[in-house]
């Protein structure tokens, strides 16, 4: 690939990145109206031709970890999972 090539191919990304962002706030709207419909009467389930549709509450467990430092000390060393994960920016 030419530079040439690339600074095609970084404007060919900016200008999908910016439909992507278009069709994310497309989505966001749906799912905001079908979360409208789903309250207004009521209901945490729905069932259409093609879909079920639930609107239910969940939750989610997270440890404090200034609560579990103030009761293990520092060293939370052998509690840890690290991810590392390559990453493309451009600007």
């Amino acid at each position: 690939m030419t530079k040439s090539e690339l600074e095609k191919k970084v404007q060919e990304l900016r200008s999908l990145k910016a439909m992507k962002e278009e069709l994310e706030n497309e989505v966001k709207e749906a799912e905001r109206q079908i979360i409208e419909y789903m309250t207004e009467h009521e209901i945490d389930t729905e069932i259409t031709d093609t879909a079920k549709i639930t609107y239910k509450p969940q939750s989610r467990t997270t440890l404090d970890k200034d609560k579990l430092t103030k009761i293990l000390g520092e060293d939370l060393k052998p509690f840890e999972k690290v991810t590392s994960y390559n990453v493309l920016r451009i600007k």
